[in-house]
């Protein structure tokens, strides 16, 4: 954002640039990992996922979050731990299974 101080001959003009406020902080004082609102859910789901039979699929209830919230965050749970996973869902539910 620039500021033209108003007043001022013309070889007097400044201009004041507005810089946002930042600070450093040491990395180590961050925490490792981002953890999401959906992180426990997923911990529980990928442990469910390892010990899933053949054949079997999750079901999983949606309660508050849509089937496309639910399926990211699911998706992306999976990708993370290297797990190929399909899934689908009926308005009140997701499943999820391994692929084969």
């Amino acid at each position: 954002m620039l500021v033209v101080m108003k007043g001022c001959k013309e070889s007097e003009k400044s201009i004041a640039h507005v810089t946002p406020k930042v600070e450093r902080v040491p990395l180590s004082s961050l925490r490792a990992r981002r953890r999401g609102k959906h992180f426990e859910l997923m911990q529980k789901v990928l442990k469910e996922l390892a010990e899933l039979p053949r054949e079997s699929a999750l079901k999983l209830p949606l309660g508050p979050y849509s089937a496309k919230d639910m399926r990211s965050a699911v998706s992306r749970a999976a990708a993370s731990e290297k797990i190929k996973i399909s899934t689908t869902s009926d308005g009140e539910n997701l499943y999820v299974w391994k692929r084969l």
